[in-house]
């Protein structure tokens, strides 16, 4: 619902000269076929090219109809039609950097032209240049001040700034100029949605449509609104009326669909039936066109499994699929490609971007284009992760892309698609031949439908609040338009029921749906100081919420789902009612998985009936609260690598049946059939683990190297411990250790949230964030730190280390000039890679990549790189690797004196830096400061265990000091981390025969 900024100003343009209509004709007909063939035969007439290129772009030939209006502009430079025609097409290519530069073009021959001053504000605020975007429509208004669009084009770059007041001014404006402007109306609607005046914005999107009603989002945005609003049914209809406008709006169809979901009007037979017109409407016309699947039919190879999705950022999606996907990687026999979908990237991203082998961003590939990428991957089984949810790729799914293609997680109900051939489930959400005629699909059963990993930032269970108060608190956190006014009327039963319980009402998005939600209890007779409401917060502080509740209260028909399984972590059970649809049994589903069979109600009688119940025992609640951590860790949701494994086996079922050539039929999955079976028991076995314990070997195994036993048991204990501060910390470096930056950033995160406090952790994170690419964020985090009086040296050299990041990005020399300089490198060109990295610096004097190349390129010939390793030192003064690397260049050169100044200059900028304590205690041992190396060294192993090199130095220096049991511990040490070093074999050997003991360690010194 972002404000769309006007363009469509009437054109105010130039007339070429042109050549005779007979002529123009010849030369259009023979160049639309092949302009590149023709272009050399067309006479110079800069309005032949001219049209040719409108002709061209309107046929979709983007590149031909580029080159023909790049033609007319060298035949007539002053040409401002055929500078607007190229910068037109390459604003709607997405190149707006081109684009603002082929419009500011065209002002140069005519500043006051209206239209070029809009196109130019577009660019620029398409590109998010939004103050050069208000100076061009400021200008606009300079030259036509009751010009509607300058006004409702001020008022978006207003809006995109944050300052709402003068931009609802701007559009009111637009509005006085032209009451049927349909942009400024959308606008403005969208700014009183965001201002929570929701009634004010169904108005203006209602105008929006009046006016324009091929506007899509303002269809969108009416219906969504609706439906915020608990107005259902009118959601439903808004969604109909725009699909009668516009039957190929098949995102509009999706949306009433989810609609229909959430209706409790709608019986199952009629909700089937809808989803099957989707089918019909936008995969009949495609199945002729369907591809002959050419995947070779061998029951036991690899399979490629395809996974699309729009929800793989900070999304209960990717908390879902998420874990899976990390067991599912230790499946030999499969490969997974992701086509990822996201209009957010974020760290969720980039973690799952480091756990798949293939990954694709497709959410600007047109559904054909993103079939034909499927196809060309060789996929075997496309699994879909959205279904009729926002962003989804189901008209793509609808071309058949892959031989077998499955819906799972996403949206509970059928796509309506014959070409999906599995819907991914359980037996507690779809009971056998319960479900199965609402599912174009076939029912594939897992061990559970989805797994449940909790929060790192969730607080530990507080004791019930009944047992203070005396009375029962019911509660709700589910999203707010799942309440209708029929499940107000079914919460005020149950308590005019139970008159000395209380509700809190939690997750509420607004004021104004807080006061209709309190209007409907006033109507039931509920009165106000029996109820409490809060607006939607952060998740730590609604995962807190809890502890004011005894008993949460399920919506209907949609019921809960993942706030059903935070509200069990938290200790929290769930009343539910089960229904006749997939929606309407989530919630009784999971409630199902952990036993608790008594707060699941069969209609709205019983509901009552066990509330009831449920309210007058108290310490039964009290006991079970204790309890429900383990039960949902000892039930299938909670064991993610079990799910894997039913997933695996039944991947490798349903293609075994396609290669037989059976048709896809309903079954259940045997996890103990995969060959991720083993790691699954293994993983339950975990969940009884001593945390204490287990910690203290976690650590012994870490330091000695043992990082596979390391792994299991961090993991093990964050099983147990979501939060625990320590195992998430050490994880996060051990995935660093191992070369993982990526997947380290989760564990870091939550050791830090876990003890804000704990400087080392803020640390660590943020060198996490950096190794990762992310120094803004970074650099966000320590300066939060700071802030909050963690002001020390480590905080102010970290956070040096990130700014300079920060300036190298702005300074950064482009991708590919960068990449030209990594192919010389690998090809061994130095010479070649010095001239080019001589150009770098000359181009870009302020870029420590350059002269880092330059440096490197002149090493790497044994030529003098000292003076470029000056000059990076120069440039970013409080970088501590600047002086480390310039260190190592003086120690290359013989000058340990020089060395020893830099590297002191490093650890003075940052104090933790492991490899400039390494190469300083090197230093010293050259110029025989032993006790000094020996120093150094040691700090360099403590601060990084896994520093292989350090270890061996550490070690050489003790055995030249007679310090043999020491030098005998840190060669081992050394070994560990790198086994098949055959000199630190020898090197052991020696120290270990100087002890005597050569042979009964059986180490060779041969």
């Amino acid at each position: 619902m972002r404000p769309k900024f006007a363009s469509s100003v009437p054109p105010r343009q130039r007339q070429l000269p042109s050549v005779t209509k007979r002529q123009a004709d010849q030369a259009i007909d023979a160049a639309l076929a092949d302009y590149q063939a023709a272009q050399a035969t067309l006479p110079a007439d800069a309005a032949i090219h001219l049209s040719i290129g409108m002709a061209l772009q309107a046929m979709d030939k983007l590149a031909d109809a580029e080159a023909a209006y790049r033609h007319a502009v060298r035949l007539s430079p002053s040409s401002l039609q055929a500078w607007s025609k190229l910068a037109e097409l390459q604003a709607r290519s997405g190149r707006h950097d081109e684009a603002i530069a082929s419009y500011q073009a065209a002002l140069a021959l005519d500043a006051s032209n209206v239209q070029t001053l809009n196109e130019l504000g577009n660019a620029l605020q398409a590109a998010g240049r939004l103050d050069e975007a208000m100076a061009a429509y400021r200008q606009m208004q300079a030259i036509a001040p009751e010009h509607a669009h300058a006004h409702n084009n001020i008022g978006s770059v207003l809006q995109a700034q944050g300052q709402i007041e003068q931009a609802v001014q701007h559009y009111r404006r637009a509005l006085a100029i032209d009451p049927h402007f349909a942009s400024a109306h959308f606008n403005l609607g969208t700014v009183q949605l965001l201002l929570e005046k929701l009634d004010d914005s169904l108005i203006h999107f209602s105008h929006t449509i009046e006016n324009d009603p091929q506007f899509y989002a303002a269809h969108n945005n009416l219906s969504a609104t609706l439906s915020k609003l608990g107005r259902i049914d009118e959601a439903v209809a808004a969604c109909r009326h725009a699909i009668g406008i516009n039957p190929a709006w098949n995102e509009m169809y999706s949306n009433m669909l989810f609609a229909l979901t959430h209706s409790a009007g709608t019986d199952p037979a009629t909700l089937f039936r809808e989803h099957q017109g989707y089918g019909e409407q936008f995969e009949t016309p495609l199945r002729a066109l369907w591809p002959r699947h050419r995947n070779l039919p061998d029951p036991q190879r690899v399979l490629r499994i395809g996974i699309v999705s729009a929800d793989l950022n900070n999304h209960a999606m990717a908390n879902f699929i998420t874990p899976v996907l990390e067991n599912l990687m230790h499946a030999a026999r499969l490969e997974v490609v992701v086509y990822c979908n996201n209009k957010v990237n974020d760290h969720i991203t980039a973690h799952l971007r480091a756990v798949v082998g293939r990954w694709h961003d497709v959410q600007d590939l047109p559904d054909d284009a993103l079939a034909q990428l499927i196809g060309q991957d060789g996929i075997d089984i496309l699994i879909d992760l959205s279904g009729h949810t926002g962003y989804n790729r189901l008209p793509a799914f609808a071309r058949k892309p892959a031989p077998l293609q499955a819906t799972w997680m996403g949206y509970p109900m059928t796509t309506g698609l014959q070409s999906m051939d599995y819907y991914l489930t359980d037996r507690h959400f779809s009971p056998p031949g319960l479900l199965d005629d609402q599912f174009t699909e076939k029912l594939l059963l897992l061990p559970a439908c989805a797994p449940y990993v909790p929060s790192p930032e969730a607080p530990a269970i507080s004791p019930a609040p009944a047992l203070a108060s005396g009375h029962v608190t019911f509660g709700s956190f589910n999203r707010a338009n799942k309440i209708s006014r029929d499940v107000v009327a079914r919460w005020s039963g149950l308590l005019r029921a139970v008159p000395s319980a209380s509700m809190l009402v939690a997750g509420m998005p607004s004021e104004q749906i807080t006061q209709m939600l309190r209007g409907w209890f006033e109507q039931e007779g509920i009165a106000a100081e029996r109820l409490s409401f809060h607006a939607v917060t952060d998740i730590q502080t609604y995962l807190a919420m809890h502890r004011l509740v005894d008993v949460c209260v399920d919506t209907w028909p949609y019921t809960g789902g993942t706030t059903t399984l935070h509200a069990l972590w938290m200790g929290v059970p769930t009343l539910t009612m089960v229904g006749q649809t997939l929606p309407s049994r989530v919630g009784a589903a999971i409630l199902g998985h952990l036993d608790l069979a008594q707060f699941i109600a069969q209609d709205q009688a019983d509901f009552i009936r066990k509330g009831v119940a449920i309210a007058s025992d108290i310490a039964g609640l009290a006991r079970l609260r204790t309890t429900m951590r383990a039960r949902l860790n000892n039930s299938a949701a909670g064991q993610p690598a079990l799910i894997a494994a039913g997933l695996e086996n039944a991947l490798r079922t349903m293609w075994q049946r396609w290669c037989a050539g059976l048709p896809a039929a309903a079954f259940e999955a045997d996890p103990a059939q995969s060959s991720l079976a083993q790691r699954a028991a293994s993983m339950k076995a975990l969940h009884s683990v001593n945390v204490d314990t287990a910690l203290v070997l976690a650590i012994e195994h870490h330091q000695a190297g043992r990082f596979v036993e390391a792994e299991t048991l961090y993991l093990a204990i964050i099983h147990r411990q979501p939060q625990h501060a320590i195992a998430n910390h050490n994880m996060g470096l051990l995935a660093g250790q191992l070369g993982y930056p990526d997947k380290a950033l989760p564990y870091l995160r939550a050791a830090m949230l876990s003890e804000p406090g704990e400087v080392q952790f803020i640390l660590s994170y943020a060198q996490g964030l950096l190794q990762s690419a992310q120094a803004a964020a970074a650099a966000e985090v320590l300066e939060n730190a700071i802030g909050r009086g963690f002001d020390t040296p480590d905080m102010q050299a970290a956070l040096a280390r990130a700014q300079r990041a920060l300036q190298e990005a702005v300074d950064s020399v482009p991708d590919a000039s960068a990449s030209h300089i990594a192919e010389l490198y690998h090809a061994g060109l130095h010479a070649e890679m010095e001239l080019a990295a001589h150009a770098l610096v000359a181009q870009y004097p302020a870029a420590v990549f350059a002269w880092s190349v330059l440096g490197t390129a002149l090493q790497l010939q044994g030529k003098d790189a000292v003076p470029a390793l000056e000059q990076i030192v120069q440039l970013a003064p409080g970088d501590a690797q600047a002086h480390g690397n310039l260190g190592n260049a003086w120690q290359g050169a013989g000058n340990h004196a020089a060395a020893i100044a830099c590297y002191l200059r490093a650890l003075e900028l940052d104090p933790g830096f492991a490899e400039v304590h390494g190469n300083l205690g090197s230093a010293r041992h050259a110029t025989g400061d032993m006790a000094g190396a020996a120093a150094s060294l040691r700090e360099a192993v403590l601060i990084d265990p896994g520093y292989a090199l350090a270890h061996a130095n550490l070690a050489t220096v003790l055995a030249e000091t007679g310090d043999l049991p020491g030098a005998a511990e840190h060669y081992r040490l050394a070994l560990a981390l790198v086994p098949d070093d055959a000199q630190l074999h020898r090197e052991l050997g020696a120290v270990l025969q100087r002890q005597g003991l050569a042979q009964g360690d059986g180490f060779s010194t041969t």
